[in-house]
């Protein structure tokens, strides 16, 4: 049974947790009570900055009886681990994507939050949205997908290419760029197949490379193709970047000046819809304090359809040939 308000733990303290932590000291349905990191330093500040406990040790803090949900901010690999322990102490669990690094954590977390009845929510903004749910509406009038194609060309290496560009930390660039993955997902359904190649430069011993380009094709179970294109650190001025959903009505195209349907008769401009929350943290409050379990069940269950992609898309380029993708379920 919940308290008078929501008290949360967050296991991290880089920048992601620093802006959930900022964003819950304005909440009022929200106590930041906890948090832990291995970083004794930005941890404790962090702590101190917020009035919250510091816990150098994650497992220590989820034995803490006064928390209700945790927030997960650390790197991709991590992710599984910490959630499904999370849920395993009947505590609520919000994570950054991806839900895990592999299939069968991402599948057993999803199992142990049916089975004890707890919000898991993953951290994928689309439902929140104006302009998802905007192109949501439109594609319902557009008929088949015949396909759904995504660019993204980048000169620079982030602010931790040290984690980024480690297949061993992050996974292939389709697994960190997965928030690329799950709105075509989420907008177009399954897939039944992956093909992927991929190309690193200068890959050592321990998963770092300085360049990459990561190409994932999948077929969609609905009809239809998805289609994503990643490189990195590579020569170019500036990062480039394009979507483009093309069905029988209509193709909805941005490059950068956001979403437009363009068809023979002409160019129009997609008008965002409205949506109930400012933030998916927002959306995940609220589930928490009505138990709100289908609409996050069903979100988890897309957010597995992601992961689904980006990793069977590494054992496809691994074996070189096309992967079936099937649901647990």
């Amino acid at each position: 049974m919940l308290r008078e308000k929501i008290r949360i733990g967050i296991v991290g303290s880089g920048g992601m947790a620093g802006n959930h932590a900022r964003n819950l000291a304005h909440n009022d349905v929200v106590e930041l009570v906890a948090i832990s990191s291995r970083n004794m330093e930005t941890g404790s500040d962090l702590a101190r900055k917020y009035n919250a406990r510091f816990m150098p040790n994650w497992h220590e803090m989820l034995q803490q009886e006064d928390l209700d949900g945790i927030i997960v901010c650390t790197a991709n690999d991590s992710h599984g681990e910490i959630v499904i322990a999370s849920l395993e102490h009947d505590k609520h669990v919000f994570t950054e994507y991806p839900l895990a690094r592999s299939l069968e954590e991402g599948e057993v977390a999803a199992e142990i939050s049916i089975s004890k009845r707890k919000i898991l929510r993953v951290s994928h903004s689309e439902p929140v949205s104006d302009t998802h749910q905007a192109i949501r509406q439109e594609i319902e009038h557009l008929g088949q997908l015949l396909v759904a194609s995504f660019m993204r060309l980048t000169p620079g290496r982030g602010g931790r290419p040290e984690v980024l560009f480690n297949l061993q930390i992050s996974g292939p660039p389709a697994h960190f760029f997965i928030y690329h993955i799950y709105p075509v997902v989420d907008l177009f359904g399954q897939a039944e197949w992956v093909e992927a190649n991929a190309i690193y430069s200068n890959l050592n011993d321990s998963g770092s490379y300085d360049q990459f380009v990561n190409i994932v094709t999948v077929g969609f179970k609905g009809g239809g193709i998805g289609h994503w294109t990643w490189s990195g650190g590579i020569e170019i001025q500036s990062a480039e970047q394009q979507h483009r959903y093309v069905l029988d009505g209509g193709t909805l195209v941005n490059s950068g000046g956001g979403w437009q349907i363009s068809t023979r008769s002409g160019i129009e401009s997609i008008t965002p819809a409205s949506v109930q929350y400012s933030s998916v943290v927002d959306l995940w409050l609220s589930e928490v304090l009505n138990n709100n379990l289908v609409s996050a069940q069903t979100d988890t269950t897309k957010a597995l359809d992601a992961i689904r992609v980006s990793l069977l898309a590494e054992k496809a380029m691994q074996e070189n040939r096309r992967v079936p993708i099937h649901r647990s379920d």
